[in-house]
């Protein structure tokens, strides 16, 4: 019997077509979900193998104790196999928030990646006590409550200081 030709075959080419597609897309998707691995979580945080950048928005943290300034370190989150979605690059207080969607983290999660202390009581090494209050600003206004629920915004300005004395308006122009 021989082999029939007619109008049907170039639909078994494109069904075969489609088929290879499929395949092909989905072994693409595979691939490329599988390239960002999560190494650790910390509080919500995830650490993975590279940025992401499907969700960024940067903000400003300044620390003062007993009125004098205090660094926020570089490179907090990045460690050499991964980078936490709350991470800074320099010493300049800039938080960068980058993360596969928009969710709201907060500065006490960003804390915990740096696996410093942070709430109404405590700032890193200091303890309120009689003497000494822990403060907070957000945009130039007191933050009441913990500050560990402060949310990051994008291009929000946050002072935390630990006092008296406390930085003045001057200072912090300054820095």
């Amino acid at each position: 019997m021989p082999l029939r030709t007619g109008r049907r075959d170039w639909l078994w080419g494109l069904a075969l077509g489609f088929v290879v597609i499929a395949v092909v897309a989905t072994a693409f998707a595979v691939i490329r979900g599988s390239a960002v691995k999560t190494y650790a979580t910390v509080d919500g945080v995830e650490c993975q193998s590279s940025e992401r950048l499907d969700y960024h928005v940067p903000a400003h943290l300044s620390i003062f104790i007993e009125g004098d300034q205090v660094p926020v370190a570089s490179r907090i989150g990045i460690r050499d196999n991964c980078v936490f979605w709350l991470h800074t690059h320099g010493e300049d207080g800039l938080i960068h928030v980058e993360a596969p969607e928009r969710l709201e983290y907060t500065l006490g999660q960003f804390f915990a990646v740096w696996a410093q202390p942070l709430s109404a009581e405590q700032l890193l090494d200091r303890t309120a006590d009689a003497s000494h209050e822990i403060t907070a600003t957000v945009n130039g206004s007191p933050y009441a409550g913990d500050p560990a629920n402060i949310i990051l915004e994008d291009g929000e300005e946050i002072v935390l200081e630990y006092g008296p004395p406390f930085a003045t308006q001057e200072s912090r122009a300054e820095e």
